[in-house]
């Protein structure tokens, strides 16, 4: 058994005329008509900024996990999206609410805290202090921990984390160990731990799971000029399973919405300003929802990611067809990757973000050890966030709905997952027999009974059943009979 979601998969959506093949084309005219068109457009963002960032590591007992969303594909002609009032931001500058300039340089000790003895004692006394010049919005003091070589990497890693909006972080560091040739250098793995938002670091988690992110490294520290200073930066033995995160390695550069930061690795910077209206939407939606679910946010963090990016952020992700992540940090922290190349289809990207905020919502504080089972719950929440106004039989989904009904008919409203080797068509079909589930539990049952029997399930680990009793009266069976027959007529 472990701790954290599992690997749960959403697959695209084709629009298209009746489907005769198992490959998704790309999108289709006359589908794209069929199909209803979305909300009109909320207006864009007052004020949104732009700046530019710097890099990261972290380990964790959680298993990686992620929640991937795959191309809608969805054809028609594309919508124009503007955004106003961007303002440009140049290197350094402090998002709103981010603390201001400290005065730099390290704490000098005081009665209470004695002067280091040891190498070690003195290395753990600069990071300690180089971490709190973070905080405090201090580049200066940040980089004096830091090695003339290495400031460069440095100063982008401050400017990332300042541009992500860091409440909090500090080192936890191992044994130190000597460095050959050297008596005053100091080995030491070093995990940097962080925080985004208060609830990602409760004071005392109750598992490995729920305690803070961080990333991995060793560190070397030797004394420059009479101050202990890092000179050299190693992968961890033992790396979180989510590194490389997208903030160690290289400048971001940000956009700054009121709900959303959203944050371009290199070259994806065109994009910031049609991604973050289109995200300051979808988190109006979502906020809806976390209000429903009892999980608000208090910021959403989405990425841009160029192909080189997708393959390497958070580990990678190598399924040609995804297009979306959901990664989560730990209980109460998920970060959203977008894969930019593949998402140049207004609608598409819309949808796309709204389901994935969809999965911050519904899984934040999620502890799971069978999350493979409920797929279809977690997949079809989503979807029903990620469609909204519209139905589960209104979504460029129903095509492949309808094909893989042709194949195999209904038995239960919880659709079977499909295997690795089935056509992607299939997990299309998976994905919208998903959506329709819980279309059907909202539609019998009211959004606020089903958002309780979701969040039973997908937070607190019931079992169907059980959750059933408890948020609707009936036991599952009576729902499952009830909405595959509902099902049904929808398609």
């Amino acid at each position: 058994m472990h701790e954290g979601p599992d690997l749960s998969t959403t697959p695209t959506t084709p629009p298209q005329r009746v489907p005769t093949h198992d490959t998704l084309p790309a999108g289709e005219t006359e589908a794209a008509s069929t199909a209803a068109e979305p909300a009109e457009p909320a207006e864009p963002a007052e004020s949104a900024e732009i700046e530019q960032g710097g890099s990261g590591p972290d380990p964790g007992p959680a298993p990686r996990a992620r929640w991937r969303m795959r191309a809608l594909l969805a054809g028609g002609a594309a919508l124009a999206v503007l955004l106003a009032g961007v303002v440009v931001l140049q290197p350094g500058s402090a998002p709103d609410g981010a603390a201001g300039s400290a005065p730099s340089g390290q704490p000098a000790p005081t009665a209470a805290s004695p002067a280091p003895v040891s190498p070690f004692d003195k290395a753990v006394a600069a990071l300690d202090a180089q971490a709190t010049a973070l905080v405090k919005g201090d580049e200066n003091g940040w980089l004096a921990a830091v090695d003339p070589e290495l400031r460069a990497s440095y100063r982008s890693l401050f400017r990332n984390l300042r541009g992500l909006g860091v409440i909090s972080l500090h080192y936890e560091t191992s044994i130190g160990l000597p460095v050959k040739g050297d008596s005053t250098a100091v080995r030491i793995g070093a995990d940097l731990v962080y925080c985004f938002t208060a609830d990602m670091c409760p004071e005392n988690p109750a598992s490995g799971w729920g305690r803070a992110p961080r990333i991995a490294q060793e560190l070397t520290l030797k004394p420059v000029g009479g101050a202990y200073v890092i000179t050299a930066v190693a992968r961890s033995a033992e790396p979180d399973r989510r590194q490389p995160t997208p903030w160690e390695h290289g400048d971001l550069t940000f956009a700054q919405g009121k709900r959303v930061v959203v944050a371009a690795g290199a070259g994806e910077q065109k994009y910031l300003s049609t991604v973050l209206p289109v995200a300051e939407r979808a988190a109006a939606v979502a906020d809806h929802y976390g209000a429903l679910n009892g999980t608000p946010q208090k910021r959403y963090r989405i990425f841009l990611a160029s192909e080189k990016q997708w393959k390497t952020w958070y580990g990678g992700e190598n399924d040609q067809w995804v297009v979306g992540l959901a990664i989560p940090l730990n209980k109460r922290g998920i970060d959203v990757v977008l894969r930019m190349a593949k998402l140049d289809d207004p609608r598409e990207l819309a949808v796309i973000v709204q389901h994935e905020l969809g999965h911050v919502v519904t899984l934040s504080g999620a502890f799971r050890d069978d999350a493979e089972e409920d797929t279809w719950l977690s997949e079809g929440i989503a979807e029903y966030i990620g469609w909204k106004p519209k139905s589960a039989a209104q979504s460029l989904r129903r095509y492949s709905v309808r094909w893989q009904l042709d194949r195999a008919p209904m038995r239960s409203m919880v659709p079977t997952q499909p295997s690795p080797k089935a056509p992607d068509r299939a997990g299309d079909a998976f994905y919208g027999l998903s959506h329709l589930a819980v279309d059907c539990m909202a539609h019998q049952y009211g959004e606020a009974k089903l958002f309780a029997f979701v969040r039973l399930v997908l937070t607190e680990d019931n079992e169907l059943d059980q959750a059933a009793r408890d948020a609707y009266g009936v036991p599952f069976k009576t729902v499952d009979k009830t909405c595959l027959a509902w099902i049904k007529k929808q398609v």
